[in-house]
């Protein structure tokens, strides 16, 4: 297990091999946490809430034109059970995370 120093303003250095395994690049977010006496570091992912808006809105525009003869009622009630089915999905994904 490699040995770090903590340097000026709390700061260590994730060794390389560790960094390559876990697909770690500089700029990369990493959440820690604190678990007993221990620190869990994971690296996560984050996104622009209106860069997520706009792929979302251009995802509903897509599958709109792509049943554009189907009923208006059905299209909306498809794209409401979707975006229910996601909500779901990212609800239990966070409560997995959380339990770690």
């Amino acid at each position: 297990m490699p040995l770090v120093k903590v340097v000026r303003n709390g700061q260590i250095t994730i060794p390389k091999d560790l960094r390559a395994v876990l697909g770690i690049r500089e700029g990369d977010f990493l959440e820690i946490n604190l678990s007993g006496s221990n620190l869990l570091i994971k690296p996560k992912v984050t996104i622009d809430k209106n860069q997520a808006r706009e792929r979302f809105f251009q995802a509903v525009d897509e599958i709109r034109a792509s049943v554009k003869d189907a009923d208006p009622e059905e299209i909306e009630r498809e794209i409401a059970e979707a975006f229910e089915a996601a909500k779901q999905t990212a609800a239990k994904n966070l409560k997995a995370r959380t339990k770690k």
